[in-house]
């Protein structure tokens, strides 16, 4: 069976086993956007035009990043107790092609709520949203790069401690992140953390992608997605292959 057919049948298979989640977290991912959106500016009893751009692209930003560093590694835990990984390592298919179709779900899964938030932020502070031409392959690096990065966590943790760091990233992305303020606005030894992860990036990206009028969009972000992208998804690899 040649590698595309594989690729096929996987997507299509993971989708049938999570048929019945898909749609539940289709909802969760647009709930998360539409929370940030309408709740967050309580928070504030006045704001400028710049923090409502920090608000309405940071929650498409939160959706991306949660879905990849949350929930993947939830799943993937689940699915090592469960013992479907054990078996889908003994079908006779590359394990790169296993990988790849399983993270094609996810990226199906976090798109519709991505949407969602952009059309809701753009409606509910009435702003002219311009997104720039980049804005696919934005959202496509953002949500391969989280989702590689928790695929990577959960197969080199057991299942128990891949979900209790889940919830850790929780709180690391919902309230220490810069995603709905500025970066200048930590501590140094927060902004040296967040200099080496993948977090800050990812929000850079997409809001120079969604408000490139207002936020530059800087070749230094894109490259540090695509290594932590790059070196998650072969570490995952290797790692699948060498317990296959």
């Amino acid at each position: 069976m040649s590698a595309l057919r594989s690729y096929a049948l996987l997507v299509k298979w993971q989708g049938l086993r999570s048929k019945g989640f898909l749609p539940f977290a289709i909802v969760i991912q647009a709930f998360f956007s539409l929370g940030i959106v309408v709740g967050f500016p309580l928070l504030f009893p006045e704001m400028d035009e710049t923090t409502i751009l920090y608000l309405a692209t940071g929650a498409p930003a939160i959706t991306l990043i949660t879905m990849g560093l949350v929930a993947v590694p939830q799943v993937v835990a689940q699915a090592k107790t469960e013992g479907t990984l054990d078996y889908m390592r003994t079908l006779p298919i590359p394990r790169v092609v296993y990988l790849l179709a399983d993270l094609t779900v996810q990226l199906a899964i976090v798109l519709p709520g991505v949407v969602f938030g952009v059309v809701i932020a753009a409606l509910w502070f009435d702003l002219p949203l311009r997104p720039s031409a980049l804005v696919v392959p934005s959202v496509i690096l953002v949500v391969l790069t989280a989702t590689a990065v928790g695929y990577g966590l959960a197969a080199i943790l057991p299942p128990l401690m891949a979900n209790l760091l889940s919830q850790v990233l929780v709180v690391l992305v919902f309230m220490f992140s810069p995603l709905n303020f500025p970066a200048e606005r930590m501590p140094d030894w927060l902004a040296a953390l967040h200099a080496v992860l993948p977090i800050q990036a990812m929000g850079e990206v997409l809001r120079g992608a969604l408000a490139p009028q207002a936020f530059p969009l800087t070749a230094g972000a894109f490259a540090m997605l695509a290594a932590w992208a790059v070196g998650s998804f072969l570490v995952t690899w290797r790692i699948l292959a060498r317990r296959g």
